[in-house]
Formats: structure tokens, C-alpha cells, sequence
């Protein structure tokens, strides 16, 4: 069963603009990806698709096999994500897919191994994909301005600890055979099992904001890249 790491990476993006390319530790966003998922043992390839020279020149360097996307299918304007993920499947072949984000900057190659082996015994428990969560333990309120997950009028104040569990899908990995990720144009599947990504490897980086965050966490913690 060959597993094949996916990342798209276009190159007009919004926010945080050329954010895949920009440099923590002395390494791109992208590179850092690639080599967090080169280095996990139940990967066996990493595939960068994108419509943009620099990047795919930046994914062969770093080890990637860069393939590029139609312009069409990286214009968040035109083209849907359902749209752009069945094209990007269309592009390539595997057994699996595992779906992975440049903006999750903190997953490490053991949290995607262990993701690999939990999608597989999932799949022989029922289950027919894998999407990584984060535990929500919160004092939460709806959109009609109401407590949403607990009463903060009764006897006692509940801790937040206390409270039953919600799950926030935290974008870093997506998991699911290749045919039926093609055939679905998404990242999971109607049954997917919900994979609980460690605390101190939660980061999505899509704002200058959260850039400075990680940026300011990876270089006080991490060794330089060189």
C-alpha cells in the first residue's frame, strides 16, 4: 500500500501573501513541511502541486516530487476546494493520500506516523477516513448569544474540564484512499475517525499574526536550520 503525502501550495495567496515560502529558522514553510513528512517512516512520498515556479522549484529541492496544477484550479476565486482537491488527485496516483497544510508548521513526523497507523485501523474498524481535531474543552455560546455547552445559572459553576468534549478540525492532516478522495473531491469521507493532534503541535498559520507566534516559538525552541 503505497501512502502519498499531498500538499497544495498556490502561489496568490491573501492573507498572509507568498506564506509558503516564508522563512522560520532558516527554512521555508514548505521546506519544513516536506522534511517533517520525509521523515516519517509510513510516508513514502511527498507530492507538491502548485502553479507557481518558485515553489515547485523549492519542493525538488527539498526532496519533493513538484507537479504542477492548472491556474485555473489555484484561483480560490473561480474554482471551489471541492474543485481543486479532485483535481490535484486527478494529477497523481496512489493507494493513499494523506493531505497535509505547509500552515501546520508544528506537526512532527511521529504525529503523522501515528496518524498512518490510526487511519489503518480505523479502516478495519469501519471507518473510511482520518481527519485530525483538537479536544475543545470551553465556556461556549451560540449565535442567539446563549450558553451553548453548559448553564451558568445553576448551582454550581461547572469547570472546563468538566465539560463534555467538542472536537475542532485543526486543518494539519486528511486522511483517505485515493480513489475515494478522487471520487469525493474532499478530505474525508462520511465516516471519518477523528484523530487527536497533541496540544503543543496546534498551529495554523494564515495571518501575520500567527506567523510572528510561531515564528517567535520555532526559533526559541528549534536549533537553526542551515
Amino acid at each position: 500500500m503505497e501512502v502519498t503525502a499531498v500538499i497544495v501550495a498556490r502561489g496568490g495567496s491573501k492573507r498572509l501573501p507568498r506564506k509558503n515560502l516564508l522563512k522560520i529558522n532558516g527554512e521555508s514553510l514548505l521546506g519544513r513541511k516536506v522534511r517533517q513528512l520525509l521523515a516519517a517512516e509510513r510516508i513514502d512520498r511527498v507530492v507538491v502541486g502548485s502553479d507557481d515556479d518558485e515553489i515547485l522549484q523549492e519542493a525538488d529541492a527539498a526532496g519533493a516530487e513538484p507537479v504542477r496544477r492548472p491556474d485555473f484550479f489555484c484561483d480560490e476565486a473561480h474554482a471551489s476546494a471541492n474543485q481543486m482537491i479532485g483535481n490535484m488527485c486527478n494529477l497523481i496516483e496512489s493507494d493513499v493520500i494523506v493531505w497535509a497544510h505547509c500552515t501546520n508548521a508544528l506537526l512532527s513526523a511521529g504525529t503523522y506516523d501515528r496518524a498512518v497507523t490510526a487511519y489503518a485501523e480505523a479502516r478495519s474498524a469501519g471507518y473510511d477516513s482520518l481527519l485530525s481535531v483538537s479536544i475543545l474543552r470551553e465556556h461556549l455560546w451560540d449565535a442567539n448569544k446563549k450558553p451553548y455547552n453548559y448553564d451558568p445559572y445553576g448551582e454550581t459553576h461547572p469547570l472546563a474540564s468538566t465539560l463534555p468534549p467538542l472536537y475542532a478540525q485543526d486543518g494539519g492532516i486528511f486522511i483517505q484512499p485515493h480513489a475515494q478522495m478522487a471520487a469525493n473531491s474532499y478530505f474525508f469521507g462520511v465516516k471519518p475517525w477523528l484523530f487527536e493532534v497533541p496540544h503543543d503541535e496546534l498551529l495554523d498559520i494564515n495571518t501575520p499574526h500567527e506567523f510572528a507566534i510561531a515564528k517567535a516559538y520555532i526559533e526559541a525552541s528549534e536549533e537553526p536550520r542551515k
